[in-house]
């Protein structure tokens, strides 16, 4: 079959082309029949300054050779009038040598040589290490609040590529952020405040760092060393809030929910305590000279600044301090308890409440609204003797107890002001084999003359803890109670009274019943 003219024309057009190119060979790149290199493709990792020789090396004799970094031409042995960038020469054999390598000597090389064979080529490449460095973006200080995400970058160089470390005053926040250019943190609190670092490592010399300030602004965080204040009238009263904020927070005294109107009798007193790099600290008093009975209840001290309000609730009061259990000179027994506390009041004392109940044997922390009666609360009132404190000591002997019991025991003292606060609980054990919950202070065997005793922090009972006793009135549970009475820094001694079975005594007789008691008292002492 004849070949079409178009077919014959290309054909000839090709054997011309050959003709003008001056060979009858393909030209090829990578093809066997250019032969095979005696140099192998390699990575040279070299420091800065150092001497690289790239080699290419040929089993055949090559009419050219060129060589090019990352597609940029740097010499052509065809061309001899081409200036050879500097720092570089071409030997006679192919070879590349750089001098003094920089930075920007890291690339891709790739060697050319035309062979009676075509063209063949080979790649090359220099890694010049060089040192870390590291820069943190925003370079200026971070001012944030308390609930927002901090946000920062650290951006590095370095052969090889380093590896990246954040580092914050808060230690929590440093691990998960291990090998992340980016930071991404949520600032919980003010202690996030404080120098951000990151650094960068990659082996060649000391890492780098680089670091940026975070100012965390928060709400102020109002200290109250006495939120309760006794006091009486006529003297000073002293209230004072230390407060803890970025930015400064300014201070305003309320009592009563109503703001406090200042005067030459009622002054407010600021200072400064600590001015921190992240935050300050103040101090702010409110003294009232003069103390009027209008001056006592609640004050509260409010601190504010751009990020939010903070308050806290102080008492000015006239009303006894929280009473404290002492040591007991006079022994007690399996079934009575000898008690002395004391207190401090600038107004004369009316009376104290003592409150007691048993605890379940097995249970010392008894659950609410699941006891038997007997095991509730009760109350017993006890007048006191009116003396000027403001040191006030008391006694009190509590008889007709159950041997190998455990029983818990608060005291109250009232004044013209109010009640105090309760005290701490008492706890002790009646003489015997007592059962307690292991692990408590209480577990221990106890001898008819001893008793165990421990101090537990009370909280008033919940409704329907019923139990209680009404002021002046004697409980009817099946147990004796007897009173005696020490007034000053002395207990004075027990008077016993048989067991009573009281049902609905009056309050008028009961309080005439320990009135007749006092009195026999009285009277011995004389």
């Amino acid at each position: 079959m004849a070949a079409s003219p178009v077919v014959v024309q290309l054909a000839v057009a090709f054997v011309v082309l050959q003709a003008a190119l001056g060979t009858n060979r393909q030209i090829v790149t990578g093809n066997p029949a250019a032969g095979s290199f005696l140099s192998v493709p390699t990575t040279v990792k070299r420091y800065e300054n150092d001497t690289v020789l790239l080699p290419c090396y040929h089993n055949a004799p090559y009419r050219y050779v060129r060589w090019s970094r990352d597609d940029l031409l740097l010499v052509d042995s065809r061309y001899p009038d081409l200036r050879t960038p500097p720092r570089m020469r071409l030997w006679p054999n192919g070879s590349l040598e750089v001098t003094e390598v920089q930075t920007d000597d890291t690339g891709d090389y790739t060697c050319e040589i035309m062979t009676d064979g075509g063209k063949a080529s080979q790649h090359h490449a220099i890694e010049v290490q060089f040192q870390a460095t590291a820069a943190i973006y925003p370079e200026d200080p971070i001012d944030i609040r308390v609930g927002q995400i901090l946000e920062a970058v650290c951006q590095v160089t370095g052969m090889p590529q380093p590896y990246v470390k954040w580092t914050m005053q808060n230690e929590n926040a440093t691990a998960p952020f291990e090998n992340e250019r980016k930071l991404n943190v949520l600032i919980e609190d003010r202690t996030f405040s404080g120098p951000l670092q990151c650094t960068a490592t990659n082996g060649v010399g000391e890492p780098a760092s680089a670091a940026v300030e975070v100012i965390v602004n928060f709400v102020p965080e109002i200290e109250v060393k006495s939120p309760t204040v006794h006091t009486r009238i006529g003297e000073t009263g002293l209230l004072e809030c230390l407060v803890t904020a970025h930015p400064a927070a300014s201070i305003h005294w309320f009592h009563h929910g109503l703001p406090v109107v200042y005067d030459r009798r009622i002054v407010k007193l600021d200072t400064l305590v600590t001015k921190h790099q992240y935050y300050t600290v103040q101090r702010h008093q409110l003294a009232i000279r003069s103390l009027r009975d209008a001056d006592l209840g609640q004050y509260e001290c409010k601190a504010g600044n751009r990020v939010g309000i903070a308050g806290a609730q102080l008492e000015l009061t006239g009303r006894p301090m929280v009473a404290s259990f002492k040591p007991a000179a006079e022994m007690s027994s399996p079934t009575r308890h000898n008690f002395i506390w004391q207190t401090e009041s600038h107004s004369p004392l009316i009376e104290y409440k003592l409150k007691f109940r048993r605890v379940p044997s097995g249970n010392v922390t008894p659950g609410r609204r699941t006891l038997p009666q007997q095991f509730a609360w009760k109350e017993l009132i006890i007048p006191s003797d009116g003396s000027y404190g403001p040191l006030h000591s008391s006694g009190y002997t509590l008889e007709g107890l159950q041997p190998t019991s455990v029983y818990e025991v608060i005291v109250l003292s009232r004044n013209r002001y109010g009640w105090s606060d309760p005290s701490n609980i008492l706890r002790f054990a009646t003489g015997g084999e007592v059962e307690i919950e292991p692990g408590s202070e209480a577990d221990t065997s106890s001898s008819s003359s001893v008793q165990t005793t421990e101090t537990l922090e009370y909280s008033e009972p919940g409704d329907g803890d019923g139990g209680l006793i009404m002021d002046n009135m004697i409980p009817t549970d099946g147990f004796d109670y007897s009173m005696g009475w020490g007034n000053g820094h002395s207990v004075g001694g027990a008077i016993g009274m048989s067991p009573v079975a009281v049902s609905c005594l009056g309050l008028s007789v009961a309080f005439a019943i320990v009135e007749f008691f006092v009195g026999i008292k009285h009277l011995g002492d004389l």
